[in-house]
């Protein structure tokens, strides 16, 4: 780990983790997510869904965890860079996004308890905090530091001209993998798409102001736990096993609730002082 971080990042070695990396998610976790069938519909109808989603992610966090390990490195050093990953860091902007989204749910309006039984709900919690998280730290570091790390290095830059292609990429490469949503299939697609664009653009901005993605890691597991077992939405590409169910998402109040949250995310790390001390930093 030390020989690496003087040594530098190698970009054809994050290359190589990135294609094993989309092989795994894109090739190997369908294959044998079909394979698995038999097993999984034996399963209740909401987690045997939930499970053929998210057999795919799995094989990409093994990726993940495997090439980085490999390359002397680790997921978390992947995400933080050249400092210790940022426990405190990423547990307040976690917990600040979940207060967030519970309080900006109910003013949204729309919202309605789903008609999920709460047995049924406690059989799909289980599954759900042990895949979710895995999930969303895997596109985290696919989408967002594992790119920026490839262009960059360990070092990311410091001035926001020089952030900017990057933060474009970083929405693009979210957005991409989003186009199948349902949410997006079932509108024109300009507002979903623009959401996810936006929400891709920002973290990777957010993670390049803070030298480090702990935060957006934190805040996508927290949106993704909010979707899967609080406030879903009606369309949802997600089995809907949620307590409460609101409108379709992805219109312009969940863009206008992206800018705000990050807003005060970015606030956050300013208090924090994640967002300082840059002159070690190109």
């Amino acid at each position: 780990m030390e020989k690496m971080e003087n040594g530098g990042f190698s970009p054809l070695k994050g290359i190589f983790l990135l294609l094993a990396a989309l092989i795994s998610w894109l090739i190997i976790g369908p294959v044998l997510a079909i394979s698995m069938l038999p097993i999984i519909e034996k399963l209740p109808d909401a987690i045997a869904l939930y499970a053929v989603i998210h057999v795919p992610y799995i094989m990409l966090f093994l990726a993940l965890i495997i090439g980085a390990r490999l390359m002397g490195a680790s997921l978390r050093k992947l995400l933080a860079g050249t400092h210790p990953f940022r426990w405190r860091y990423a547990i307040i902007c976690g917990a600040a996004y979940a207060a967030f989204m519970a309080l900006a749910a109910p003013i949204a309006g729309g919202i309605e308890r789903s008609s999920v039984a709460f047995k049924d709900f406690l059989i799909f919690l289980i599954p759900v905090l042990l895949t979710t998280p895995l999930q969303a730290i895997s596109e985290e570091v696919l989408f967002r530091a594992l790119p920026a790390r490839i262009a960059c290095g360990w070092r990311l830059p410091s001035t926001p001209l020089s952030a900017l292609p990057l933060a474009i990429i970083g929405g693009l490469l979210f957005t991409l993998p989003h186009l199948g949503n349902a949410e997006v299939v079932a509108s024109d697609g300009k507002l979903p798409m623009l959401y996810y664009f936006l929400w891709g653009a920002l973290a990777m901005a957010l993670g390049i102001a803070a030298d480090g993605f702990e935060a957006a890691a934190a805040m996508h597991v927290a949106n993704n736990l909010f979707i899967a077992l609080v406030v879903n939405y009606r369309g949802s590409s997600m089995p809907l096993m949620s307590l409460f169910v609101s409108e379709q998402a992805g219109g312009i109040v969940s863009l206008i609730e992206t800018i705000i949250i990050y807003g005060i995310i970015m606030i956050i790390s300013l208090k924090c002082g994640c967002i300082a001390g840059r002159d070690n930093r190109r």
